[in-house]
């Protein structure tokens, strides 16, 4: 019996250290939504990221930042992109105008805390 809870905490611990992520605040249904967001990392482009799909038809940017293993300071963008189109399921058509948005520039302090797995810190 010691043998399977010592086990089953070890895997629990192994569940816990997942790859650090970033997150932004969602995109309501009810206003434009991005078709795509990507990230860059001292200027340069970054990970991979994501538009996760919430509650209501709401759009979550998510980029992983598993690749970013080498303690030090990055600093980060992130941009969302809309392409524009027109839609006409009733008349009068409904339009929307293509554009992009970014975040403002953000530091992110990667710094060495074990050998397994490394400490985050994002600061605006």
């Amino acid at each position: 019996m010691k043998h399977l809870l010592a086990f089953a905490l070890a895997c629990l611990a192994v569940a816990a250290q997942a790859a650090p992520t970033l997150s932004a605040d969602p995109y309501p249904s009810t206003g434009p939504q991005p078709t795509s967001v990507t990230l860059t990392v001292n200027g340069s482009p970054g990970p991979a990221c994501t538009l996760v799909a919430g509650t209501g038809g709401s759009l979550t940017p998510r980029c992983d930042l598993a690749a970013l293993a080498v303690p030090g300071t990055y600093t980060l963008v992130m941009t969302a992109v809309t392409t524009g189109g027109c839609t006409q399921p009733t008349s009068p058509a409904t339009c929307t105008q293509a554009g992009s948005a970014s975040s403002v520039p953000f530091s992110l302090s990667l710094q060495g805390a074990s050998a397994t797995r490394p400490v985050v810190r994002v600061a605006p």
